[in-house]
């Protein structure tokens, strides 16, 4: 059986990290850091770009308590039409999931769906 990989964190990248510090920080393999986050040079970093990193869904952090209901990506789902079905506002959405890329959203994340 094949596990999907799902973000479990958001890493920004800052002054003096390379992909191998990021990698070694999380207990990964450089290669993963790299597809995951479609990075083809890894020397060529920008501070202040989000990666991806990857996980198995086990590993992913149970939404808080306060967290009344989840959603779980999907594909062609962006947080602007996830906040919509579930008439709360963005940044409402984006608030409750602090740690979640909007440009990156990875198939089988949950998010927490927070109280309108």
């Amino acid at each position: 059986m094949k596990t999907s990989l799902v973000c479990i964190d958001v890493y920004t990248i800052s002054e003096g990290d390379t992909l191998y510090s990021i990698a070694e920080k999380y207990d990964l393999p450089v290669s993963l850091l790299m597809k995951v986050n479609g990075i083809d040079n890894p020397y060529n970093l920008r501070i202040g770009t989000r990666l991806c990193i990857p996980g198995t869904e086990d590993q992913l952090p149970q939404p808080p308590v306060q967290c009344p209901k989840t959603h779980t990506v999907v594909p062609g789902d962006t947080l602007y039409l996830i906040a919509r079905k579930h008439g709360i506002k963005l940044d409402s959405l984006m608030r409750a999931n602090p740690n979640i890329d909007p440009y990156n959203l990875l198939i089988g994340t949950q998010l927490c769906i927070p109280a309108q």
